[in-house]
């Protein structure tokens, strides 16, 4: 199957490279028909064609949530969790419900089972600065690792509550028999309280460490010697559960040995349902991080009699574990307080869809996000008469050299500096799908998201002082491809991007409509901005357009 999609990948690429060729020769001869005898270039200059695209705000009520994104390389990007105060938007409050699964199902326990302690680990993001050498003993040296958090944001604590819970999450919807779909404010509006159904652990202030983690286990032999082992690993969250935990979860397992409940995944699935990361504000504040949920792991650790016998006669103890995996449905819950006054202004009837709006708003996860319409008026052709734009570009023998929009970002209404999104992703709204510039774009590289595909999806641009100043977005083959009438003049959505590369889209409701596409790397983004449109009251010198330059004839 991987072989296939691979294949498939590189034949939708292959199309999309030989459509693009075609569209220059195609462009080539027509632009040759011009009936010129051509010494040199004396006959050609150089012009550029400016479109005032009308642009407005669409902001969702709810957003998908249960379908983990995939990055270029095939890697299941993280989930989100914590507290995060946009400065313009608001508040934004990100928890995780994930179902588990065993590493393996009806386990043995072995004879006299013991279980001594139950383990919640879940990886941040980080990146090792350093290694050092440690002294541990007079003969024995370790190698410390430092680490850089990444994708964090903030340093106020945030509460963290880990539940047991009680809610079933189900594969498929039983009014349609498709695959069930989860949703940003379902956890909140609902679920109900069975999502926290026992309360594992609580942290009132909990800040995320960069320090390397030093886990310690002993190992006895046969002639009672002891001996200690020690582990580094990177930093995460690690939770070793209370007494009282550890003996409900001896209940749940050691004594639920060769039951039904634990046999396969479906009776496991809704025997113990999942787990459930809370994340509350502290003084109304908090920090937000990315977590590497393909690495949670809930570990049972238990000790048994083997059939060995130490010196004195009594069986020799043995340590195994029982690991359960975040697996099937992941989904975060997310919770935005909106400035009222953009929800306001974000109101359906206070968004002028026909002549276009002055601020476009742009916030990722449960947020908002631009429609655009390049081509929607008419324009005074060379006869003096009114045509439809799009029209009257079909029939220009142009040569398009580049086609790039330019989006200003309105610096009286955003906070400049790191909060800034790097990235913005422009999308069919139809489909969700990325345009054919992204598909031909050589900058587009899967080790490196931050700098991918830059010429067409252009980086901020910041001044001297680091403040945004704009993006600009390269479309030069889609243009091309809807003035030959290969692809039709569709609206175009612009978002938000944590991650360029997450190509696939979502979708989310509206006030309007349900099932709105989004690209997932959108609702896998936090942040927002406020970018100038065409409204009437936008400065000209930062209003919107899209430049088409071109190649044409003295005589056209």
């Amino acid at each position: 199957m991987k072989l296939f999609m691979k294949l498939k990948n590189i034949l939708i690429r292959t199309t999309v490279i030989v459509a693009v060729v075609s569209t220059f020769l195609s462009c080539d001869d027509d632009f040759n028909t011009v009936g010129s005898e051509v010494i040199g270039d004396v006959n050609f200059e150089d012009n550029q064609y400016t479109a005032i695209p009308v642009a407005f705000s669409r902001k969702f009520d709810r957003v998908r949530t249960n379908s983990l994104p995939r990055d270029l390389q095939g890697a299941i990007h993280s989930n989100i969790l914590g507290v995060y105060n946009d400065p313009v938007y608001g508040q934004s409050v990100y928890s995780i419900l994930s179902q588990v699964q065993p590493s393996q199902f009806s386990p043995s326990f072995g004879t006299n089972a013991v279980l001594d302690s139950v383990v919640f680990s879940l990886p941040y993001s980080s990146t090792i600065t350093g290694t050092t050498s440690v002294a541990i003993s007079e003969t024995v040296t370790e190698t410390a690792t430092t680490y850089r958090l990444d994708s964090i944001y903030g340093d106020s604590p945030f509460r963290l509550s880990i539940y047991k819970s009680d809610y079933f999450l189900r594969d498929f919807d039983p009014a349609s028999n498709d695959r069930q779909v989860y949703y940003s404010d379902d956890i909140e509006t609902n679920f109900g309280p069975e999502v926290e159904g026992t309360l594992l652990h609580t942290n009132t202030a909990f800040v995320p460490s960069e320090e390397e983690i030093i886990l310690t286990t002993e190992t006895t032999a046969a002639d009672g010697t002891v001996t200690k082992n020690r582990e580094r690993v990177s930093p995460r969250l690690r939770v070793k559960f209370s007494d009282e935990v550890v003996a409900q979860f001896k209940t749940l397992f050691l004594d639920k040995e060769g039951s039904i409940e634990l046999s396969n995944v479906n009776n496991f699935r809704n025997y113990f349902r999942g787990i459930y990361i809370k994340a509350e504000p502290v003084n109304d504040t908090g920090n937000l991080l990315y977590l590497n949920t393909a690495g949670a792991q809930l570990t049972l650790h238990y000790s048994f009699d083997t059939t060995t016998t130490a010196d004195d006669g009594s069986a020799i103890r043995d340590d195994g574990e029982l690991a359960l995996g975040f697996s099937n449905i992941i989904m975060n819950s997310i919770k935005t307080d909106f400035d009222p006054t953009i929800a306001d202004e974000l109101l359906p009837e206070n968004q002028d869809s026909t002549n276009g709006e002055a601020d476009l708003y742009l916030k990722g996860g449960a947020g908002s996000y631009a429609v655009i319409d390049l081509f929607g008026g008419n324009v005074i052709n060379e006869n003096g008469e009114e045509e439809n734009e799009l029209s009257f570009l079909k029939r220009q023998d142009w040569l398009i050299n580049d086609a790039s929009l330019k989006f200003y970002i309105n610096q009286d209404k955003v906070l400049p500096g790191v909060t800034e999104p790097e990235r913005i992703f422009i999308f069919n709204t139809e489909t969700g799908e990325v345009l054919v510039d992204y598909l031909v774009d050589p900058s587009i590289t899967a080790d490196f998201p931050i700098v991918s595909g830059t010429n067409h999806l252009g980086r901020i641009s910041r001044d001297s002082d680091g403040n945004g100043e704009f993006y600009r977005i390269r479309i030069t083959q889609y243009i091309l491809n809807v003035l030959n009438d290969q692809f039709d003049n569709v609206k175009l959505g612009l978002s938000v991007s944590q991650n360029v590369n997450i190509i696939t889209s979502s979708i989310g409701d509206t006030p309007i409509t349900n099932n709105e596409v989004i690209p997932t790397s959108s609702i896998v983004s936090h942040e927002g901005t406020v970018l100038y449109g065409n409204g009437a009251s936008v400065p000209e010198s930062k209003r919107l357009k899209l430049d088409i330059f071109y190649t044409a004839s003295k005589n056209n």
